[in-house]
């Protein structure tokens, strides 16, 4: 089969966490047997040339630009950040149809996120499509007046759309804003299934950074929170929560509330290490080495980083978000607790005991 997966998020190297699950799902696609992939996706620049996955030979990523948009901490901080950058929404789109042209005819069209993947871009596409809803298109869509999101929804359904959650919450949220009859046409070509993931073994670099760092700020246990540094985050609950527990706190990544948070540790006298932005395997041994990784996010769906911690072993402690509370249902490595500071912290002095006495 031929595919095409258009995304508005995809690594730009091997390193890069952006959208690494469609190219998990993408590669996984490209190594059956007789099937090509093609991903259109962004790019720093409009001229980048066609290139093929070095570990999937049957993969092209075509570039398209995009890029000021489209890029890391989001659009929405981007935009916050500069406005301007809205711009260059149109350039993209002229792109995506220049390429959708040089590939051709496909069997199976993929878009991940509804907007603007699904709609408008691959609206008037031939193939089959399947669109991939993952939480920001539909907080965007669950933000409009809801005759626009209706008519997004009732456009992708006339078109023969398929939907694919990757959390249940996703689903119910989006059902809410339609009407009784769109939301039984929705379900009706909707299934769940979360994004896909492609863990790296990266034991021996955890073992490697557990054990320098622990003698470095001589303490027997940290917690580990990995992800955006923007509001929404809420990585704040998870500095005061180290502070109230004693505990130091490894916080990777970045954002615009890096400066304000970095304020906040050292006003509280937090044992805080801000690594910035890491390359995933990197990321993923920080969360490896971890006696506990925090998850305080408000927004959520499927929040990969938990999953990435428990197919890794590490427990977590997480705030009520998506679908997080159903998986703690059946994963007792994952302790729910209220979006309160105090709480928080015993609930990571609580798993890290746990964990301590179980060695």
């Amino acid at each position: 089969m031929k595919y095409l997966v258009l995304t508005t998020s995809y690594p730009g190297h091997d390193g890069d966490p952006s959208g690494h699950f469609v190219r998990a799902e993408a590669r996984s696609l490209a190594l059956v047997e007789g099937n090509e992939v093609h991903v259109i996706a962004p790019s720093a620049s409009l001229n980048e040339a066609p290139a093929v996955d070095r570990l999937a030979p049957r993969l092209t990523i075509h570039p398209v630009g995009g890029g000021s948009l489209f890029g890391f901490p989001g659009v929405l901080a981007r935009l916050s950040e500069k406005p301007y950058r809205l711009l260059s929404a149109l350039p993209f789109s002229v792109s995506v149809r220049r390429a959708l042209f040089r590939i051709g005819p496909v069997d199976q069209a993929i878009a991940h996120w509804i907007v603007p993947s699904g709609f408008p871009l691959l609206l008037g596409h031939d193939a089959p499509l399947e669109v991939v809803a993952h939480g920001a298109d539909v907080r965007l869509l669950c933000s409009m007046p809801s005759f626009a999101a209706s008519l997004i929804v009732q456009n992708l359904l006339t078109r023969g759309a398929t939907f694919r959650f990757v959390a249940s919450a996703l689903l119910i949220d989006l059902a809410q804003t339609l009407t009784p009859a769109l939301t039984a046409r929705l379900k009706s070509v909707s299934r769940v299934e979360p994004a896909a993931m492609d863990l790296l073994d990266v034991k021996e670099r955890a073992a490697s950074l557990r054990a320098s760092f622990l003698a470095k700020i001589k303490t027997d246990a940290f917690v580990v929170v990995v992800g955006r540094l923007i509001a929404s985050k809420r990585v704040e609950l998870a500095i005061e929560a180290a502070h109230i527990a004693a505990l130091p706190i490894v916080i990777v990544g970045d954002g615009p509330c890096r400066a304000e948070l970095e304020r906040l540790a050292k006003r509280l006298g937090v044992a805080a290490f801000f690594l910035g932005l890491l390359a995933r395997d990197e990321a993923l041994a920080w969360i490896a080495a971890a006696d506990v990784v925090g998850f305080v996010s408000a927004l959520e769906a499927a929040p990969t980083v938990v999953r990435e911690a428990r197919a890794l072993g590490v427990s977590v402690v997480a705030c009520a978000a998506g679908d997080v509370v159903a998986w703690a249902e059946r994963d007792p490595g994952i302790t729910i607790a209220p979006p309160i500071a105090r709480p928080l912290a015993e609930a990571f002095v609580r798993v890290i005991a746990s964990r301590s006495s179980g060695r």
